[in-house]
């Protein structure tokens, strides 16, 4: 709040020795509370466009030197190409049935409430996004990466 405060009053960012000055803080105490207040990163958090956890791309110390870590990123990036290509309420029925948008995957109901349909209406849309994830054009865009 401090920080806040003294860029208004002084129209550009405070150094910290005049954040030290008006909070009335030692310099060890400021930088003490400037490091608990960073964002804790963990590796168990995704990545924005493969919703991978960042752990799994570690390889396995006993694979050293394989190509096949990858593989899954891969077959993920070509997977979103497919579901990106159904329409909008069957792509999110899929990802939402089957867990591909990192949340586990979902009953009808659960579904269906946060799309506001009711649960037939999700299940008609799973099984015409299934029809469509079945045309030869889209299995063999997968199969080089299965």
């Amino acid at each position: 709040k401090a920080k806040l405060q003294l860029m208004f009053d002084l129209k550009r960012t405070p150094t910290e020795k005049e954040i030290i000055e008006t909070v009335g803080i030692s310099q060890e105490r400021y930088r003490d509370v400037r490091r608990a207040s960073n964002p804790v990163l963990s590796l168990h958090s995704r990545h924005l466009v493969t919703q991978e956890e960042f752990i799994n791309g570690i390889t396995d110390v006993d694979d050293v030197g394989g190509d096949n870590w990858t593989q899954p990123t891969l077959l993920r990036f070509a997977l979103d190409d497919v579901l990106d290509s159904l329409q909008p309420k069957e792509n999110l029925v899929i990802r939402q049935r089957f867990g591909l948008d990192g949340k586990g995957d979902r009953t009808l109901a659960e579904i269906a409430g946060n799309l506001n349909i009711s649960r037939e209406m999700v299940r008609k849309h799973e099984m015409k996004a299934l029809l469509k994830l079945k045309h030869p054009a889209r299995v063999e865009y997968l199969r080089p990466h299965m």
